[in-house]
């Protein structure tokens, strides 16, 4: 692979990730109760995941 296609993959599983993370939010939000701090707070453990699976070793 090539450096830009990687720094493309990376970008993309973070994205993947975040998005994951937002749409979990978003369905539990209504057993939370709190459907905006859900989705923030599912958004940055999607960003965090993300993080995590794309970190150089």
């Amino acid at each position: 692979m090539s450096r830009k296609s990687r720094k493309q993959a990376s970008q993309g599983t973070i994205a993947l990730c975040l998005t994951i993370g937002v749409i979990v939010g978003l369905g539990l939000g209504r057993f939370l109760g709190n459907v905006l701090l859900s989705m923030a707070l599912f958004g940055l453990v999607g960003l965090a995941a993300g993080w995590y699976f794309t970190r150089k070793k």
